[in-house]
């Protein structure tokens, strides 16, 4: 048996460190910079109004369990922003989860299901029935991670703002 994967809330200071990790999960799955802009959007973000957030830290870096600080390596994050945060066509009520993020080398070990569940759970707690989501159709991997956990496609496919590359909405209902 897998023993569970801790997620820790994460804080304000831990944003750059985020998007640090944002920025690599992106050139290790895509082989290549991330666009022009990613930084900054990945950044206004955390800017957004929060509903959820967790982190998973590296247990052995010492001063894991120290927000913001450079010890306390993040291996992973997902942020749950609030509703209206997402796409224009995403439903009114669902609050967005802006970014799930794994660090290169620690993909495919539970940390993405782990994060996801959490942030979940903690919308919900938060009284959001409904959460939404972006990802590229190609992008199998995460598309097989959010339907192994109850997410569903929902409406027309549509562009990415920086990639042009289409983009399907997913929902978590309940």
């Amino acid at each position: 048996m897998t023993e569970p994967v801790p997620t820790v809330p994460l804080e304000p200071g831990d944003a750059a460190a985020c998007v640090e990790v944002w920025l690599a999960a992106l050139r290790e799955r895509d082989g290549a910079e991330p666009a022009r802009g990613t930084a900054e959007r990945a950044a206004a973000k955390f800017a957004a109004p929060w509903v959820a957030s967790r982190g998973v830290r590296d247990p052995t870096a010492p001063g894991a369990g120290a927000a913001g600080s450079p010890a306390a390596r993040l291996l992973g994050l997902a942020l749950v922003t609030a509703p209206g945060s997402g796409y224009p066509t995403d439903p009114p009520d669902a609050a967005y989860l802006s970014m799930l993020g794994v660090a290169p080398g620690h993909a495919r070990r539970g940390l993405g299901g782990a994060l996801l569940d959490a942030v979940a759970a903690d919308a919900r707690a938060a009284g959001h029935a409904r959460l939404s989501l972006h990802v590229m159709p190609s992008n199998a991997p995460a598309v097989r991670l959010y339907e192994a956990h109850g997410w569903r496609p929902h409406g027309e496919l549509h562009e990415h703002p920086l990639l042009g590359l289409p983009v399907r909405t997913y929902l978590l209902e309940g």
